[in-house]
């Protein structure tokens, strides 16, 4: 349930946020199992829309004095968004992890300079040192989750019985892990292009 009272003092955004929470609920989930699919566990739906409506709420401004109607299509919009972030994530860890393949093959270098080849191998180097430094601030949970998911290709039935994980809880654990490698990796990467000092790692 949204705690509105948390995130709003204004009662008629207040009251725009509950509506749309109460009598769009079911859309919400829709537009997240639209993109994400519908066996996506119960628990990462809930999280997923609580996102999108926290996310609404930075543009309740847009939403004053406007149709229901239109109010619900927007809120659909951030749902899609929300659902579209989340997929990029996804896609970001399982492409960080074939990079980190111990013997994956170089690059083709046919249609390459030697200048090209030799900046597409630094980039690749140094992905890996981002993704080797996310992993380390990861607890041991979750940096077990994504290895034998990603590295050593097991399923979330294995991964449950290794990890004393219930196999419906795997994916809800293997998305947090994920959105914390993806936060990690980017203040990684952000860190040494800005020379910012990253955060410590989480107890």
């Amino acid at each position: 349930m949204l705690d509105e009272d948390k995130i709003l003092t204004d009662e008629e955004a207040k009251r725009i946020i509950m509506t749309l929470y109460d009598k769009g609920y079911g859309l919400a989930v829709y537009m997240i199992e639209r993109i994400l699919g519908t066996q996506l566990a119960r628990e990462t739906k809930e999280d997923l829309v609580q996102e999108g409506f926290l996310k609404l709420v930075s543009y309740v401004e847009r939403l004053r004095g406007r149709p229901f109607g239109e109010q619900l299509a927007y809120m659909a919009k951030i749902m899609h968004t929300v659902a579209l972030d989340e997929v990029r994530r996804q896609t970001q860890i399982k492409l960080l992890y074939s990079l980190d393949e111990e013997n994956r093959p170089e690059p083709e270098s046919l249609d390459l300079t030697p200048e090209e080849l030799c900046m597409m191998q630094e980039s690749v180097a140094e992905k890996r040192a981002n993704i080797r430094a996310a992993m380390e601030r990861l607890p041991e949970r979750d940096r077990r989750l994504l290895i034998e998911k990603y590295q050593n290709g097991r399923s979330d039935v294995e991964i449950g019985a290794m990890l004393g994980i219930k196999t419906r809880n795997v994916r809800v654990y293997m998305a947090r892990a994920r959105n914390k490698a993806a936060i990690y990796y980017g203040e990684e990467v952000d860190g040494k292009r800005y020379g910012k000092k990253r955060r410590q790692k989480d107890a």
